[in-house]
This record gives structure tokens, C-alpha cells and sequence, in this order.
């Protein structure tokens, strides 16, 4: 890697850090890319070079703190049943994350361009990730017969829906409980007919 990419990449990570702590503190909608600036310690033109608004770095900073979460897979057992783990370690993740706790608390609607229109970067990299994973499931019998590519964005989709809505239904199932059915109901999406 060369030493102005690793620049770039330590630009980039301060002044997502900064809008990280930005949107804890503030919310969204009170976040400035100056304020983002002034507390990544960079010009406020070393932003917009990188950043048309403060809505494009939400945007990085959530691909970059989803893409954190999203695990690895090994060949050491069936796909199906690591998919089960990851499902329900990912969600608890994301549920309990701060910076999307704080989003869906106060600015859900930034979300809504992702919930209702279209892919986001990290939306499409969990479906691009599972995809593989899903065609090794069925070549080791451990996943059912199905377009792996549809079955992957299905699984987001399930996923999705329970962890924006926790805190919608908490009156009625705990956090935990809700990571565990939506586990299940993954797993039971994925399981070939007679297992």
C-alpha cells in the first residue's frame, strides 16, 4: 500500500470517527461536516473533497460500522449452522450498536432511503457476502435448493426488519428473545425440507 493511500485511508477514518462522535452526541440532523471537520481536526475542504454532504459521510460511517460486524466464515462445519451463530451475533450487534441505536432513536427517517427505495453499499456487501455462503450450505447439504443470490437478500431482509423494529415491539418480546426467533426463523428459511 503506498503511503498516500495510507494517508487518505487515516484522513478518511478521523473524520468518520469525528462524525461518529458527532452523531452520538448531536443526532444527525444537528451534525455539520464543519463540526465534523473541527473535530477530525482537518479542513473543512478536506471533507467536501470526500463528501458532497453530511448525509454521504452517515452514509460511509454505516457501511463502514456494518462491515465491521459482518464475520467470517470457516470449512470447519456446515454453512447453515455458522449462518445460525452469525445471524443472531449480527443482529445483536446491530441492535444494540450505539450509533444505530442513536439513529433509529432520533433521525430514523436517514434510514428510510435504505428501508424503502434502494441497497445500500453495506446492504449489498452482507447479500454479496452470504450468496457464497449460502452455495457452499448447498453443496454440503446443509441449505436448501433456491437461487443463493434471492435466499441472501431474503435473509437480509428478515434481519433487517426485527432489528429496526426492537424497540417497536419491546413491550411485548425482549431484545435478546427477538435475536433468538429471528435466528430461528433464518434457519428455518435455510434447512432442507426433512431436517
Amino acid at each position: 500500500m503506498s503511503e498516500q493511500s495510507t494517508a487518505v485511508s487515516t484522513v478518511e477514518d478521523q473524520v468518520l470517527d469525528a462524525a461518529r462522535a458527532c452523531i452520538l452526541e448531536y443526532g444527525v440532523r444537528r451534525t455539520t461536516l464543519a463540526e465534523i471537520a473541527r473535530r477530525a481536526q482537518v479542513s473543512r475542504p478536506t471533507v467536501y473533497r470526500r463528501w458532497a454532504d453530511t448525509r454521504a459521510v452517515v452514509s460511509s460511517l454505516l457501511t463502514r460500522e456494518i462491515g465491521s460486524v459482518i464475520p467470517t466464515f470457516g470449512v470447519d462445519s456446515q454453512i447453515r449452522t455458522q449462518l445460525f451463530s452469525a445471524t443472531a451475533e449480527v443482529a445483536n450487534s446491530i441492535r444494540t450498536h450505539p450509533l444505530f441505536v442513536k439513529i433509529l432513536e432520533s433521525d430514523p427517517d436517514i434510514l428510510s432511503t435504505y428501508i424503502l427505495h434502494r441497497l445500500g453499499t453495506s446492504q449489498s456487501a452482507i447479500i454479496d457476502t452470504l450468496a457464497p455462503m449460502l452455495s457452499m450450505g448447498q453443496q454440503d447439504s446443509s441449505i436448501r435448493d433456491g437461487d443463493p443470490m434471492r435466499m441472501a437478500t431474503v435473509v437480509l431482509l428478515m434481519v433487517q426488519s426485527a432489528v429496526q423494529s426492537a424497540d417497536m415491539v419491546s413491550s411485548r418480546i425482549s431484545g435478546d428473545d427477538l435475536v433468538a426467533e429471528i435466528a430461528y426463523a433464518v434457519d428455518a428459511y435455510l434447512r432442507p425440507p426433512g431436517l
